[in-house]
């Protein structure tokens, strides 16, 4: 900035200035209020010295006809530095009887009274913390203050824009055939699965999640996320379009990771026959807790002993001999005991091919990274399932479509396109 604008911006509030000396933090934020003033009025001072959307006597119509200019008309809209006041240009069609204010749509406006930047801001903080907690560190960050129920309808407004944006990405493929191109070229590719419920109105109802990881020739690790309510075949589809963007039919190996349930075994089937499927360690460990809280209680130490014992066994890749000893253990208890060990017997039988976890660790394969289930807790329960929250499926949906954006890290490209005005 200009030495002289600053002499004169400091000359003007000396006094102010001069009564916080010595106290850097209320010197900052006095600046900061200073600064968000003249930002407003340099803002309105700007905006009325544009056009906003007056492109002569007449424009055209999407019936076919002419929409005549009639007058500016005014609106107000919350910004980043404050309120201010836009005169825009108005055009009506007496034939459709259709207006228009073009500077709005050109602007990247929508509904509500908010800029395209305190949007923007609005949606970043919301992908992580609850509406309430939004409007609190808004104005503890920016000064505005902006209602909880005001963020949640832009964010629904502009996670819906994301989801028709892929629907219509879906569609396309759909209608064409012709996958993304490949915007990396990993020599090995993961792609993780798993799925976890939400509370809805209407109960809980199971979002799935996936991860899509490699790494570079640095052997740093990028991951890009999905997740979404759609149904398993649908979420198959876009998990596979992800995929195709993150190089999988570049990709020498590719390595698919899930907990063996039937959805994701029919789509490791229907989009990843060549990936190597294995049974994500940390889900069958889980199996072998379970049955071992029935047999021995949770948090005994003859529970830890028990389960213990078999980990080797499953560590190994000795699958029959951890079955032969479950067939042993299945004579020895009745009832609910029989059941558990049953039913951990069933998993192991129906996965022992994704189990061979001493030949995926020769390879150099990621057995347990974690990835799957960690998509489902760090995209989806760490804003979908905070204390007290149910969801309508509209607001998961669309907070949820917009968590995975900035995860993903396309903000910057989402909001190039102008989603309030979409």
């Amino acid at each position: 900035m200009d030495t002289r604008i600053i002499e004169q911006l400091q000359a003007a509030f000396s006094e102010e200035f001069r009564l916080v000396e010595n106290n850097l933090g209320a010197l900052e934020q006095l600046v900061r209020e200073k600064m968000q003033l003249l930002g407003q009025g340099l803002l309105q001072r700007i905006v009325d010295r544009q056009q906003n959307g007056h492109m002569g006597n007449s424009i055209p119509c999407e019936c076919g006809r002419s929409m005549r200019f009639i007058q500016h008309r005014s609106r107000d809209i919350h910004t980043l530095f404050g309120w201010i006041k836009l005169e825009r240009a108005y055009y009506h069609c007496r034939y459709c009887q259709t207006g228009l204010a073009p500077y709005d749509k050109a602007s990247g406006l929508g509904s509500e009274q908010l800029s395209p930047g305190l949007a923007r801001m609005c949606c970043m903080l919301a992908v992580d913390d609850s509406f309430a907690e939004s409007s609190r560190k808004l104005e503890q960050t920016c000064g505005q203050t902006v209602s909880q129920t005001t963020i949640e309808r832009v964010v629904q407004q502009v996670g819906s824009t994301v989801l028709q944006q892929q629907d219509r990405q879906l569609q396309d493929f759909i209608n064409h055939r012709e996958p993304p191109e490949a915007q990396v070229n990993p020599q090995r590719l993961y792609v993780a699965v798993d799925g976890t419920t939400v509370p809805e109105i209407d109960g809980w109802h199971e979002a799935k999640a996936a991860c899509v990881y490699w790494e570079n020739q640095r052997f740093e690790r990028t991951k890009r996320y999905l997740a979404c309510f759609d149904n398993s075949q649908r979420f198959g589809w876009c998990l596979w379009l992800e995929a195709c963007r993150c190089g999988l039919r570049e990709a020498k190996e590719v390595v698919y990771l899930g907990d063996g349930a039937g959805w994701i075994r029919s789509e490791h089937n229907r989009h990843f026959r060549r990936a190597t499927f294995i049974i994500d360690w940390f889900h069958a460990c889980e199996h072998l807790w379970d049955c071992g809280k029935v047999l021995f209680g949770e948090g005994t130490d003859a529970t830890r002993r028990w389960v213990e014992g078999r980990l080797g066994l499953l560590w190994d890749g000795r699958t029959k001999g951890l079955l032969d000893d479950l067939g042993r253990q299945r004579k020895r208890h009745r009832g609910r005991k029989r059941e558990a060990i049953e039913k951990l017997s069933g998993y192991i039988k129906a996965n022992e091919e994704q189990m061979r976890y001493d030949v995926f660790r020769a390879r150099g394969y990621d057995i347990g990274s974690g990835s799957a289930e960690g998509a489902c807790k760090h995209v989806i329960g760490k804003r979908l399932k905070q204390s007290g929250m149910i969801w309508s499926r509209a607001g998961s949906s669309a907070t949820l479509a917009l968590r995975v954006i900035w995860l993903n890290d396309h903000w910057d490209g989402l909001w190039s396109q102008k989603p309030l005005a979409a």
